[in-house]
């Protein structure tokens, strides 16, 4: 199988998912915008009609979120935007974050997880301070802990917050660890 990673190429979380997932042979696209500085080698620069695309999805997803989107920099709208295609092109996604609510998760990653839901994607997110993964579930409408580390899928987005800490890292790194039963390549 081979495995694609589509992430926002963002220090932290995302740049971990993707040099860990490299020891893997796990293919990475960094999604990406002019005037957006990332280090990824794997960069995918959108084009503007596409980040236009990405917009009309921040927006369906903000009927949810119900957060103040009217006066943010075209830079922070181009980062929402770019989130679309990571959720757009991924079968799950797994995110490092922090839970806002049993239904919200905190700050950016909150965006693209939002739009996972309003297209009906696995979701699994590592809550750091909690030290745990937890899964979406559709029947209840809200993340369920769960005692497990998730399977990956061939597709998938790894993504979650620039400020991870130790148990996001650790957390990515078992992930991986898991999945592949330590065959790093």
């Amino acid at each position: 199988m081979k495995y694609c990673n589509y992430s926002g190429g963002a220090s932290g979380s995302d740049s971990i998912f993707e040099t860990e997932g490299e020891k893997y042979s796990v293919k990475t696209v960094a999604y990406s915008f002019f005037g957006h500085n990332i280090k990824s080698k794997n960069k995918w620069v959108l084009t503007q009609q596409q980040l236009s695309d990405g917009w009309e999805h921040i927006l369906i997803t903000n009927k949810t979120l119900k957060r103040n989107i009217s006066n943010i920099s075209p830079y922070v709208k181009n980062l929402l935007s770019r989130n679309w295609f990571q959720v757009r092109e991924s079968d799950s996604i797994y995110a490092i974050g922090t839970l806002k609510s049993d239904h919200e998760i905190l700050g950016g990653t909150g965006w693209a997880i939002s739009m996972g839901i309003d297209n009906n994607k696995h979701i699994y997110v590592f809550e750091q301070n909690m030290n745990s993964w937890y899964e979406y579930s559709y029947d209840e409408n809200k993340f369920i802990k769960i005692s497990y580390i998730p399977k990956l899928t061939e597709n998938f987005a790894g993504i979650g917050t620039r400020e991870i800490n130790e148990n996001g890292k650790n957390a990515i790194i078992e992930l991986y660890r898991v999945n592949f039963n330590d065959n790093i390549i």
